[in-house]
């Protein structure tokens, strides 16, 4: 082999072993901080990505983790688009409820959540069925101004709209409310 073929593949082994070192420091640098590979991203630009996984902490403890087929962050409006989405919620007493519906939107900034489309929220031996809630990330509660529907452990409650607190576990119920209890005796 020639001193040239020699200098030439010298030189393609050395550029191959470059690259997969910087391409390797990259990747571990963006997998400890995956908030710095966002900021690097352009103003305006969208991201799409399929099935993902969030958590969010508050001081350290999990709130609630998140769960999509589909996600598409747009960066200029601080906001991320899901398709399939199945939230889980962790309440203080070890209690988790489970969210999932057609559509959702999280607001990065805020870390506040709407989602719509067929929602069901289930938690023990009730299940809530209603097409729009929100969840508020500073109150820590979940409302929905659309007509809701409870049923479980023999009880069927139905109104316009409610507020439910994640931190007391109070819900309230507005709006034509009406309550079927199943062998009720007083």
């Amino acid at each position: 082999m020639s001193k040239v073929k020699k200098r030439v593949l010298c030189c393609l082994i050395g550029l191959i072993v470059a690259g997969i070192v910087l391409w390797l420091a990259s990747y571990y640098r963006f997998k400890e901080e995956p908030r710095r590979l966002v900021s690097v991203l352009p103003e305006n630009m969208d991201v799409s990505l399929n099935r993902i996984h969030h958590v969010a902490t508050r001081v350290g403890v999990k709130q609630w983790t998140l769960d999509a087929e589909s996600a598409q962050y747009q960066k200029g409006d601080n906001k991320t688009i899901f398709k399939e989405v199945s939230v889980t919620f962790f309440l203080k007493d070890g209690k988790t409820m489970h969210l999932t519906s057609r559509d959702g939107l999280l607001l990065t900034d805020t870390k506040n959540m709407e989602v719509w489309g067929d929602v069901v929220v289930r938690s023990g031996p009730y299940e809530l069925n209603t097409d729009k809630l929100r969840y508020d990330y500073k109150t820590q509660s979940i409302s929905a101004e659309a007509p809701i529907v409870i049923k479980g452990n023999r009880m069927n409650l139905s109104g316009d709209s409610m507020t439910f607190n994640l931190q007391t576990e109070e819900i309230v119920v507005w709006g034509k409310v009406r309550a079927v209890f199943e062998s009720f005796t007083l």
